[in-house]
């Protein structure tokens, strides 16, 4: 039925880009209009397909980072936030942060122009290999070189910084008081244990 390369599995179809294969459920894959009429197959990259493709793209193409994603929906529009950094919380090269931007933002149907306090929208989107369309249906997108909050790499972060530097209001401390605060600020047992064999 679909002659485009994009294989339907269960709940999820594949489709190529940039040379990569992703996966995204069936549910991001218009075939119909909203009278229900058939139409060409068209992808619809929102924050939930957003964020699911970024991470798909980091992790392909940049294996040895570390990276955890989170999109929502607020009144007027959605982000989507992605985080990367090495295994240990530190910052990888400026020039992937640049290159997830890159990709991301042909999904971003806009930006905020401060000046005149409004959002502005341009055209955006992309083609798969196949030549099905793909709509870019994000209207904010942030890529940090820092790891998520409480994630692994950031509770090694935090143990190690406030164990050997200054950085925190409360000076270096015992290992056995930074994981009381890491444990205060949401890590779970499970990661502090992981973390403390990475430190």
């Amino acid at each position: 039925m679909l002659n485009l390369k994009i294989i339907k599995m269960s709940k999820k179809f594949k489709f190529n880009l940039n040379g990569m294969t992703f996966n995204l459920p069936t549910k991001h894959l218009r075939t119909k209009d909203w009278n229900g009429n058939d139409i060409k197959p068209e992808i619809s990259i929102n924050h939930s397909a957003g964020s699911n493709l970024l991470k798909q793209y980091v992790k392909q193409k940049y294996p040895n980072v570390v990276v955890s994603v989170s999109s929502s929906t607020f009144s007027m529009g959605n982000s989507v936030d992605v985080y990367i950094s090495d295994e240990v919380g530190n910052e990888v090269d400026k020039s992937i942060i640049d290159d997830v931007k890159s990709f991301g933002s042909q999904f971003v149907y806009g930006k905020f122009n401060g000046m005149i306090d409004m959002y502005e929208s341009k055209e955006c989107g992309a083609v798969s290999e196949s030549g099905t369309t793909i709509t870019g249906n994000i209207k904010y997108l942030s890529v940090n070189n820092r790891p998520k909050f409480c994630s692994l790499p950031d509770i090694v972060r935090m143990l190690r910084e406030m164990t050997t530097t200054e950085n925190y209001v409360y000076g270096m401390i015992s290992i056995e008081k930074a994981i009381e605060n890491v444990k205060g600020y949401g890590a779970t047992e499970g990661n502090i244990n992981k973390a403390l064999k990475l430190i």
